[in-house]
């Protein structure tokens, strides 16, 4: 009985035994498992963590990114208000260009009235100008011719006074016919039409440095070659270098070695001449009044003239669309220059 009994609690112990065996097992699984879990929640908590650092990341980035919509936004408001002004303003700005078209019409308007006023009275006053000068030939003659006779017939009857007082009625009645005849050509030049041709300006400069050195007893060297040819009218640029080479020749014929030169060049589309001397020249602060009519630098006992050459000059040169214009300095001569279009070899009838 004693046996039975030993023998059960050792069966008993060895279930015991094999029991605990199955429970250290069953442990030491489940401190795997915790391990494992305990492991994998401190991966959770990383990944959590990192979330949570993305979604900081985030948060200050939407921050951001709302604080530059509301810039957005601002500056949106902004630009619509200066787009709201800028159309004011451009509607005010049409508004006004509308007023200044219609002002600037009716100045164009005025300003043609006026220049229709101004070319009438321009005719009336050559039609003036040319019928009074006309006009004052035939007294002139009476005056040169009484003169004469006097002259003639009383010469033995006049003293010396008489003769030179009868010898200052001749002169003065001879500047005056000058003058008148100045003044016609002047006063033909706005109504007379011009014929243009190929000019050779070599062969028309030698022609008027013969006539002048014809009727003119002068000293002055005259250099010129080469000059370009124009399109012109050929008498009235024969005008041109008749007044302007017989000033050179008149304005330095006191110095010791008066020498005139005459030059030509192509430039810009223009033909441009120049005539300079070194005479007495003048002073540049009355350039502008060199080329108006009855405008002299200088007084008829230093040097005569009528005043009106250089203003028969600038109108025949400005009828053929060109420009005169001058420089110098006094007691260093002077240069007078003309443009006229450069036309090449073209010709022209009567315009």
């Amino acid at each position: 009985m004693a046996n039975k009994e030993l023998s059960f609690q050792n069966e008993e112990k060895e279930k015991r035994a094999a029991e605990l065996v199955i429970a250290n097992k069953e442990l030491s699984f489940q401190n795997e498992e915790k391990e494992k879990r305990a492991a994998e929640l401190v991966i959770a908590i990383k990944e959590l963590a990192f979330q949570n650092e993305g979604k900081g990341k985030r948060a200050a980035e939407f921050v951001i990114a709302s604080k530059e919509l509301t810039f957005q936004k601002e500056e949106k408001e902004k630009r619509a208000a200066e787009l709201i002004i800028a159309n004011k303003e451009l509607v005010f700005q049409k508004e006004e260009k509308k007023k200044r078209a219609v002002e600037l019409i009716d100045s164009n308007k005025e300003v043609d009235e006026l220049e229709q006023r101004v070319k009438e009275r321009t005719e009336d006053l050559e039609s003036f100008s040319y019928s009074v000068s006309h006009d004052l030939r035939t007294p002139l003659r009476a005056i040169n011719g009484y003169a004469q006779m006097l002259e003639e017939d009383y010469d033995t009857v006049l003293d010396g006074e008489g003769k030179r007082l009868l010898g200052e009625v001749r002169s003065n009645a001879k500047k005056m016919g000058v003058l008148i005849d100045d003044l016609l050509t002047f006063s033909r030049l706005g109504r007379k039409g011009i014929t243009k041709s190929r000019v050779d300006i070599n062969q028309l400069v030698e022609t008027v440095v013969s006539e002048i050195t014809q009727s003119t007893t002068h000293s002055a060297k005259i250099k010129f070659s080469n000059l370009l040819p124009a399109v012109a009218d050929y008498n009235l640029l024969q005008h041109v270098f008749t007044n302007l080479l017989s000033n050179a020749i008149k304005y330095s014929s006191k110095k010791e070695n008066p020498l005139i030169e005459i030059k030509s060049e192509r430039k810009n589309g223009e033909l441009i001449y120049s005539i300079s001397d070194n005479g007495v020249g003048f002073d540049m602060h009355y350039v502008n009044k060199l080329f108006g009519v009855f405008q002299r630098l200088h007084s008829d006992d230093e040097f005569s003239g009528t005043g009106v050459g250089l203003a028969i000059v600038q109108r025949i040169i400005q009828k053929h669309d060109g420009k005169v214009w001058a420089e110098g300095k006094e007691d260093e001569g002077a240069n007078f220059f003309f443009s006229l279009p450069d036309m090449g070899e073209q010709t022209f009838e009567n315009e």
